[in-house]
Formats: structure tokens, sequence, C-alpha cells
């Protein structure tokens, strides 16, 4: 006997394949997430790629610490640097594996969790060869203040000189010539005398010449030293000046950095002209080593590890620290809350253990 259907019994599989067909992309999404995309730039010492393509560092040991205590399941994906920022904006990876400095432009379009790690930004130039710091010293004799500290010694000599010449010339004209000539000769007496060289070719023997030569012998002790000190000081002061002591020192230098990192806008902040940037540390490099830049400035941390993996010392890291840097994970703003606050809660209790911290020394970061 054939079965009554009513217009709604026969609608209701049409029913259920729309409502399947619209709620699909929904399940699909939150599948997705189910595993995090976490994409990472290689960024020594902490993020580095080991020789069987394993990723290692403290940023990837904190971050796999992190997704072992919450049980996240994750992929990872490799990116340029620029994208990092813009995948985490537009949601195509869910965590930037590599640290990101925390920044309030940045803040606007991406989520950071509590910074796990302090740095600063610094110089990297090739290293002077010995050649170069040779001729560094021998072009100092002819520096401004090498001619200033010795142009001041011998004037005092000259003065002591004259002196000895007026209290001499008329009693003692057979040392001391009554002329011209005399001043030379005691030119070369106040100098003789002051080095301690006492070749005794020439003597005072009036009263008021050897208190004379009383308090220039007593007073030549005295300022020899200081002026020793200038006249080293002035050799020098080339090799010193040449170590940068300050940052400011290179605003007349060109200097290249990484385009649209931290460092780069600290840069153009400050005035800092004669910037160059380049997209990777790897052309920062070829660029210093071809001399088309005088110096790179970019995070200390990965300029140490440059220094520290630079087998034929071709590179001096500047003992300069500026523009410091609150380094974290950028998270995805459709991350939801709560996992946001699960990962940062979890990253704040893996920094506390000593592991981090023991982990942090042996890459050079403490």
């Amino acid at each position: 006997m054939p079965h009554n259907r009513t217009p709604e019994t026969v609608n209701m599989p049409k029913k259920i394949i729309v409502l399947l067909f619209l709620v699909s992309p929904i399940l699909n999404m939150a599948s997705s997430k189910d595993t995090l995309r976490v994409g990472y730039n290689l960024e020594p010492p902490f993020v580095v790629e080991l020789q069987n393509n394993r990723l290692s560092g403290p940023s990837v040991w904190l971050w796999e610490n992190i997704a072992n205590d919450n049980d996240i399941q994750y992929k990872y994906i490799a990116l340029p640097f620029e994208e990092l920022l813009s995948g985490l904006e537009k949601d195509k990876i869910d965590v930037s594996l590599s640290p990101l400095t925390i920044t309030a432009e940045r803040s606007q379009v991406i989520d950071f969790t509590s910074p796990y790690h302090i740095a600063h930004a610094s110089i990297l130039q090739n290293e002077v060869t010995p050649i170069q710091k040779s001729w560094q010293f021998v072009k100092s004799f002819f520096s401004v203040n090498f001619m200033r500290a010795l142009g001041a010694l011998a004037f005092v000599i000259l003065i002591f000189g004259i002196l000895i010449w007026v209290f001499e010339r008329n009693k003692n004209h057979e040392e001391f010539d009554n002329s011209i000539k005399g001043v030379w000769e005691g030119f070369w007496w106040s100098a003789v005398t002051m080095t301690t060289v006492g070749y005794g070719d020439k003597s005072p023997r009036t009263t008021g010449g050897r208190i004379i030569s009383l308090i220039w012998m007593f007073t030549a002790i005295i300022i020899i030293s200081g002026f020793t000190a200038s006249i080293a000081s002035s050799l020098t002061v080339n090799n010193i000046s040449s170590s940068n002591g300050k940052i400011d020192d290179f605003k007349n230098k060109t200097v290249g950095t990484i385009t649209n990192s931290v460092t780069s806008e600290w840069m153009r902040n400050n005035f800092f002209t004669n910037k160059k940037e380049f997209q990777t540390m790897e052309e920062l490099l070829n660029a210093l080593d071809q001399e088309k830049i005088e110096a790179i400035a970019h995070d200390r941390p990965a300029l140490q590890a440059i220094v520290n993996n630079d087998t034929l010392s071709k590179y001096d890291l500047i003992d300069i620290k500026y523009n410091p840097q609150f380094y974290a994970f950028g998270l995805s703003k459709q991350l939801p809350d709560s996992l946001s606050q699960a990962i940062n809660y979890s990253m704040l209790y893996n920094i506390e253990k000593m592991d981090w911290k023991v982990l942090l020394s042996e890459s050079g970061l403490e």
C-alpha cells in the first residue's frame, strides 16, 4: 500500500542538503583552526635550522613547550620576514615563531604575547686588518691633535730657552750668543734639560740663569708626563674614534639595515639620511663585503650570531647598544581569546624555568 507524502516530507532532504552546504564552510574553518599555522623566518640564534631540517633555538624550544602544555596541533610554514607581519594581519598564519618586536603600530593589526626577551640594536662592521691599523697609526702623526700637542710642547721649551738666553747672553756669550742665534742655543739647552739627556755642552753661569734652570728642571718633571699623555692620546685618538663609541658617530656613514624592520624605522626617525635598506641579512652581508655600505644596523642577538659563526674573522661587532626592543610571539587577532590567553600564560610559565635561562646563556643571549 503506497505511503502518503506531505509536501513537507518531500522537501525535507532538500532542506538538509542546503543546510549542510551552508554549514560546511564553518565546519571546515573550525577544523582548520585545530592545526595552528606557525610561520617562521630563520632568525639566529632564536630560530635556526639544523642539518636534519629540524628547527632549533630558544623561540622554537619555548613554542614547542607551549604547544605541549596546551595540546596544540601545529605546522611550521617558512616565510620571508616581511610576510610574517602581513600573514598575521591577513590571517594566513596564526602565530609567528620568529621573535617580533612589540610596537604600537604593529599592535593595531596583530596581537602579541608578553615579551620573553629584551634586546638592543647594534652595529656590525668589517674587521680592521693589522695593515689598516698600522696605516691608521702612521696617519695619526699627521693629525691635528698630534700637531697641537707637539706645538704646545715646543712653545714651553721655547719660553724657557728665551729666559735662559736673556740671563746668559751677556756674561756667557760663548755658549749663548748675544744675537738671534743665541735663542736657538737657549732652545737647545731647554730641550736637553727637559729630556734629562744632559750633554753638558751648555750650562748657565749667572745666578738668574741658574734660578731659571732650577725652576725649569722641576717644572719639566711635572709637565712632561702631561705632554706625553697628550701626545700618546693624539696618536691613538683615530683608533679610538674608529671604534665609534656611540650610534651618532654613524650618521655620516652609509649604514645598511633590513627593510621594514624596527631598526630601520628607528634610524628614519633619528635622521640617519645615508641609510640603505635590504630585504635579507644575506644581502646586507654581501653589501658589506663589497664595501657598498660601511656598517650594518640590526638587532644585536642576530649580529652576535653572525660573529659567532664567522670562522674567517671578517666582522667586528661594535660595543654599541641602542633602541631597546621587546621580543614576543605575534598572534593573529582571529585566534580565540581563550587560546591567546592560554598561550600567553604557558609562555610566562616556561620562561620562569631554569631550562630557559640555561638555553639563553648557551645561545649567547645573557
